[in-house]
């Protein structure tokens, strides 16, 4: 390649990089706000429903971009972040639209990716890294089991697929308001902090609501 034309291919990846960072910028504010009042809304009403697809679909573009950029620049960390956060997303979304959770073979193939990207983190030797393998892990854990339940015609919750919306989805906003903080709080003296803030506050919530739509146990 001539250096002319690789002047002309840099000019054209970094404006691509411009591109994808800013609908990066974009969706991701949007999930934050629309994820946001899909927490708050009441359940099952029409802006839950509304606010809650818009998440659903601004964390599929936030994911995507954070893929592209990371592959752009290198970008390990965003890479795992980005496919962690896709499959939290998209195992909420299949919640609610396949209520039976009789896996497909597209759940299959995330739930592998999803182990196969835990272990990676895992094996990062960055702190943030292993705790999100931690819980990615946990959750992809569960998942395995439920699917395995499921096949072998095992009884499961009749409101399993709501506590998987839960756990995924509320999952999936930890990670977008992760994003948020680490961008626009810096901690020297605790610079690991914002990263692990919000999941530390998080993962309780997760608990909680988690357990308040559990089904009472009858006597």
């Amino acid at each position: 390649m001539t250096p002319h034309l690789q002047k002309q291919h840099k000019s054209i990846m970094e404006i691509a990089y411009k591109f994808y960072l800013g609908i990066h910028i974009l969706s991701g504010f949007t999930a934050l706000v629309t994820g946001f009042i899909a927490i708050v809304a009441q359940k099952g009403k029409k802006l839950h429903k509304i606010t809650g697809l818009t998440f659903f679909i601004s964390m599929v573009v936030v994911c995507v971009s954070a893929i592209l950029i990371s592959l752009m620049k290198d970008n390990r960390f965003l890479l795992h972040i980005g496919i962690f956060s896709f499959y939290l997303v998209y195992s909420g979304y299949r919640s609610v639209k396949n209520k039976s959770l009789n896996p497909s073979t597209m759940d299959w193939v995330m739930l592998l990716t999803a182990f196969v990207n835990c272990l990676a983190m895992l094996l990062s030797e960055q702190l943030v890294l292993i705790v999100f393998s931690v819980l990615g892990t946990s959750l992809a854990a569960q998942d395995a089991k439920l699917f395995y339940n499921i096949i072998k015609q095992q009884e499961i919750l009749k409101n399993q697929w709501l506590l998987r919306h839960i756990s995924t989805m509320l999952g999936g906003y930890i990670a977008t308001f992760t994003a948020f903080i680490v961008v626009n709080v810096s901690l020297e003296s605790l610079p690991w902090l914002p990263w692990l803030l919000p999941t530390i506050i998080g993962t309780p919530l997760i608990a909680f609501w988690t357990r308040k739509y559990q089904p009472k146990k009858s006597n």
